[in-house]
């Protein structure tokens, strides 16, 4: 097998197994390295199609756990995201995607020690329309221009401070809805070709060996593991992305 189709699988599977165990981490994790490799707007695609993958495996058991009103003002402010960030992916060129998701990574990366550092117990709070709305708004933005719809969604969870179930029911149950309309926008509006659905599925057996690890890990690894788990995998992806535009700007200063 071709080196970077081996570093594609392993970062796949890794996600996949941070998802399940965690509710959040797939496309973190999964887009940045398939971009990387890829190097074209396709890796996008296949970001999507892999995490709609593993949202449809996990999600359906959680939905009675989800904060309803939460999650359909969500729900609601990610449709009205999703015209945002297909204007946004047609905008830009791969450079850019990259740019965005490195930035995703580095503040996803902050979110996740600050939460290590500062602990809070989990709260009744229903939260605000207008916050939420808006948080779906950004979040349905990443989720068809970066497969990174987790960010707002799990910063906003984090500031209600919501259980870690609860957390975790919701963010799944939120993507299931936003990757599927994601990939509908792309499918509609940008085309998906036969070798992005063929790559798509040579990847998904390394999903589902990393959905079935990450179900039996979290019985015996606690949150706090996963968490620094999740913060290194994510500090060094964002190394990896925005470096080569740190001494791109250096050699023009």
């Amino acid at each position: 097998m071709d080196q970077s189709l081996v570093i594609m699988h392993a970062a796949v599977l890794v996600a996949a197994l941070v998802q399940s165990a965690t509710g959040i981490g797939f496309g973190l994790i999964a887009c940045p390295v398939i971009l990387i490799v890829v190097n074209a707007g396709s890796a996008i695609q296949i970001a999507i199609l892999l995490s709609l993958l593993v949202a449809l495996i996990l999600a359906p058991p959680l939905y009675q756990r989800a904060p309803k009103p939460l999650l359909s003002r969500m729900a609601f402010g990610t449709i009205a995201g999703l015209p945002l960030g297909i204007i946004a992916f047609q905008a830009v060129d791969v450079a850019a995607l990259k740019l965005g998701a490195g930035a995703c990574a580095v503040v996803t990366a902050v979110s996740v020690v600050n939460r290590l550092i500062r602990t809070r117990q989990p709260g009744a709070h229903s939260g605000n329309t207008v916050y939420d709305v808006l948080t779906g708004i950004v979040s349905g933005a990443m989720s068809v221009s970066l497969a990174m719809p987790g960010p707002p969604a799990a910063a906003r969870m984090a500031v209600l401070a919501l259980s870690k179930e609860q957390i975790r029911s919701t963010s799944l149950v939120l993507f299931t809805f936003s990757y599927a309309a994601a990939f509908a926008v792309q499918w509609a509006l940008v085309g998906v070709t036969p070798d992005t659905l063929s790559l798509t599925l040579s990847l998904a057996p390394a999903a589902l060996i990393g959905l079935y690890l990450g179900r039996k890990a979290v019985a015996w690894v606690s949150e706090r593991t996963f968490l620094w788990i999740i913060g290194a995998i994510l500090s060094a992806t964002a190394f990896t992305l925005l470096v080569p535009f740190a001494i791109e700007l250096v050699n023009h200063a």
